[in-house]
């Protein structure tokens, strides 16, 4: 079974990495969640990352 990984903006301007409730930090710039949560996606195969952004979309950024 997959795991789900987010990336979730803040109204702050900051990005919150997720896994279910759980959230592990914030990073100012996307590349560098998105870059942390393949790290630990890659530790937790199979998994997927998404990106929700303020407007209410989602976009799916990775599957490994």
């Amino acid at each position: 079974m997959a795991r789900y990984f987010r990336v979730i903006e803040r109204a702050d301007g900051r990005r919150a990495c997720r896994h279910g409730r759980q959230q592990f930090d914030t990073h100012d710039e996307l590349r560098h969640a998105v870059e942390h949560l393949r790290a630990l996606a890659l530790a937790s195969r199979p998994a997927e990352l998404f990106l929700h952004r303020l407007d209410g979309s989602v976009e799916q950024i990775a599957a490994v």
